[in-house]
C-alpha cells in the first residue's frame, strides 16, 4: 500500500498556521508579512514530514513550469559549454533545463516541437544555439506570434527583432593580433591570417573574422595577406604553405588561424619541417573549440569565445522577458567580448 502524500494542509496543521502562510514561505510572496519564528516553525515541519512542492500543482497555479528548453545539436563541444552556463543562472533561479537536439530530424521539424511544448506549459522560454549565419524569418516568426520568450545565441547577428546573445568576433580577432604584435614579442613583420573552411562560403563570423584582420593591418599602415585553407575529413594540409611562409623569410610571419581545429595539423607540419612552434613559427587562434590552451604541446596561445557566459546571460534575457521587463531590458542583440589564452605558442 502506497504511503499518503504530505500536503501543504499537513505543513500548515503541523506549524500550526494556515496554508496561506506556508505559501508565502514557499514562495516568498510579497505583502505577507511572516516573523522570523513563524518562518522557522514552517520549515522546521517541512523538514519533519519532508514534504515536497507539487509542481504540477504550482504550475497551474503560476503559469510557470519553471523549465527553459535548450535547442542545440548535443554532439557539438560548444553546445556542452552552453549548456554549462545555463545550467549555472537556471540553478540561481530555480529553474531547470530540458534539452532538445534535432537529432536525425529536420531542423524545422524539431524547432516545431518547442512551441507546442510551451502551449503546453512544459517550458517557459527557448533558448537556441544557432550557426553564425542562422537566420531564418520563418522561425522568428512563430516564436513572436506564439509569444514564446526567446534568445538565439549565435544566431540573427545581422536581423533586427530577435534577442540574440553574440560573440564580439571583431574584438577577439583585434585582441588576438594586439597581442601577436605586443611589445617585446618578435614583430619584425605584419601577421598573417589563414581561414580554413569546409565550404565555399564565408560565414557572417568569417566575414567578420577577415574584415577585422584587414581593418587591423590598415590602420597600421601593414600590408594584409591572408589565404585559404580547406579541411577535408576532419584534416587540414600544411606542409606546402608552411614551406612557402619559410622560403619567404626567416623567421616566418607571425600567423592568426581562425580555427583552433586546424591547429593539431599545423602542429604536425611543422614538426615534419623542423620549425619550433613559438620560436621559428608563432602561431594563435582565433577560437578555443579543441580547448588548445591546455591540450597542445607547445600550449597554443588563443582567444576563446565566451559560450558559458553567452549561456548565462541567454537565461538572464529569456527570464527578463517571462518577468515582463521593458523591449529595452529584455531584447536587443547583446555582445560579449573574447577572452585571451596566453600559451607558449606565441
Amino acid at each position: 500500500m502506497s504511503k499518503k502524500r504530505v500536503t501543504s494542509h499537513d505543513v500548515a496543521r503541523l506549524a500550526g498556521v494556515s496554508r496561506s502562510v506556508v505559501s508565502a514561505v514557499l514562495n516568498d510572496t510579497p505583502g505577507i508579512g511572516v516573523s522570523a519564528e513563524t518562518r522557522e516553525n514552517v520549515l522546521a515541519a517541512i523538514r519533519e514530514l519532508n514534504y515536497h512542492v507539487d509542481a504540477q500543482a504550482r504550475s497551474m497555479k503560476t503559469g510557470r513550469s519553471m523549465s527553459l528548453a535548450a535547442f542545440g545539436d548535443t554532439r557539438h563541444p560548444l553546445f556542452m559549454r552552453l549548456l554549462e552556463g545555463m545550467q549555472s543562472e537556471c540553478e540561481a533561479h530555480g529553474y531547470h533545463i530540458l534539452l532538445c537536439s534535432p537529432g536525425h530530424r529536420p531542423d524545422g521539424e524539431a524547432r516545431e516541437e518547442l512551441v507546442d511544448l510551451y502551449h503546453q506549459r512544459k517550458i517557459d522560454g527557448i533558448v537556441t544555439l544557432d550557426s553564425t549565419s542562422y537566420h531564418d524569418e520563418v522561425w522568428a516568426a512563430k516564436v513572436s506570434d506564439a509569444g514564446v520568450p526567446y534568445v538565439s545565441v549565435e544566431g540573427y547577428a545581422e536581423t533586427e527583432g530577435v534577442c540574440s546573445v553574440l560573440a564580439d568576433y571583431k574584438g577577439s580577432v583585434q585582441l588576438a593580433l594586439d597581442y601577436l604584435m605586443r611589445e617585446g614579442a618578435l614583430q619584425l613583420q605584419a601577421p598573417l591570417y589563414a581561414e580554413v573552411y569546409h565550404d565555399g562560403v564565408r560565414s557572417w563570423a568569417e566575414r567578420t573574422r577577415r574584415d577585422a584582420y584587414t581593418g587591423w593591418c590598415s590602420e597600421r599602415g601593414m600590408s594584409p595577406f591572408s589565404f585559404r585553407l580547406p579541411e577535408r575529413k576532419g584534416r587540414v594540409k600544411w606542409e606546402e604553405w608552411l614551406m612557402k611562409l619559410t622560403d619567404i623569410s626567416k623567421p616566418a610571419p607571425p600567423l592568426l588561424v581562425n580555427w583552433s581545429s586546424g591547429i593539431p595539423d599545423l602542429y604536425r607540419a611543422a614538426h615534419k619541417l623542423g620549425l619550433r612552434i613559438g620560436e621559428d613559427l608563432r602561431v594563435m587562434a582565433a577560437d578555443n573549440t579543441i580547448q588548445g590552451h591546455r591540450l597542445s604541446l607547445p600550449s597554443l596561445s588563443c582567444v576563446e569565445i565566451p559560450y558559458v557566459g553567452m549561456g548565462e546571460e541567454a537565461v538572464r534575457r529569456v527570464l527578463k522577458q517571462i518577468d515582463g521587463s521593458t523591449a529595452e531590458e529584455a531584447a536587443g542583440t547583446i555582445w560579449l567580448p573574447a577572452v585571451l589564452r596566453a600559451g607558449e605558442s606565441a
